[in-house]
């Protein structure tokens, strides 16, 4: 998760978060499913800014907890200023975390920790007997197609395609380095689960992703740090400003989701 502790990302990352909804959207619904107490000790992994933090603490009552894990230094550092609740604590890695939690939370990052089986088994352990564990991934990132809006531009592909022109490179929305390093399903992610002791169960969810929410996300720096290597955040962000005006800026697609909530035995 290296990239995601370059120095202008977190001030990237909230930009797009005060403007747009999608980790809001993503956030609402890891927190509905993970049927959260309210004396929870809950852990947050992969914590980034505290915005999964902030959704739980409204489920928590004054004796519940969150324990955030965030190894990015630079998403650490904005998380603690923006989150200063006293039932939350930041901690730099997993190792650190202990005793044993009633809900584990990772929103939008399960696939950054590798190898994902491991890690499944890591947080198993970390789990009180009926706890759960409760994650979710764009489904585009499970290999399963998303489906298409409306526009001139319904999937959103012309936006990744001029800025790959930009560089002299053919297309390959496939580069954004927030992708799994290697192919996930959602067969294999259950199948770990099982592996995991833990009892399982999928959901989905989609919502409207717009040119201009997705305009907004490739500015996070780390997101583009293949497709636009060697550019400045800002050089990036003149780039990606100047191909969302040669794009239908009115078109849109459905973006879907899948999450699990395992339950351990």
């Amino acid at each position: 998760m290296s990239g995601w502790d370059h120095q202008a990302t977190p001030a990237y990352y909230e930009a797009f978060c005060r403007s747009h909804s999608r980790y809001n959207r993503a956030n609402a619904e890891l927190i509905s499913h993970a049927r959260i107490e309210p004396s929870s000790r809950v852990l947050d992994l992969g914590a980034g800014t505290g915005r999964t933090a902030e959704a739980a603490l409204e489920r928590l009552g004054e004796h519940g907890r969150v324990v955030s894990v965030e190894p990015s230094a630079a998403m650490r550092a904005e998380g603690m200023r923006r989150v200063t609740d006293s039932r939350v604590v930041w901690l730099a890695g997993l190792q650190e975390a202990e005793g044993t939690f009633d809900r584990i939370l990772c929103g939008a990052a399960i696939w950054q920790l590798n190898p994902v089986p491991d890690t499944l088994h890591v947080l198993a352990d970390l789990l009180r007997p009926d706890g759960a564990l409760c994650f979710n991934i764009p489904a585009l990132y499970l290999m399963e197609p998303d489906e298409p809006g409306g526009g001139d531009d319904p999937l959103l592909l012309s936006l990744p395609s001029l800025l790959w022109a930009s560089c002299g490179r053919g297309s390959d929305d496939g580069a954004m380095e927030s992708r799994p390093a290697a192919p996930l399903g959602r067969e294999s992610v259950s199948k770990w689960l099982r592996g995991a002791g833990l009892r399982a169960r999928s959901w989905t969810f989609r919502a409207r992703l717009t040119q201009e929410e997705y305009a907004a996300w490739l500015k996070i720096p780390v997101l583009t740090g293949r497709m636009l290597s060697g550019l400045t955040p800002e050089e990036r962000a003149r780039r990606i400003e100047a191909a969302l005006e040669q794009v239908d800026r009115s078109s849109w697609k459905w973006e879907r989701w899948r999450g699990w909530t395992a339950w351990k035995q």
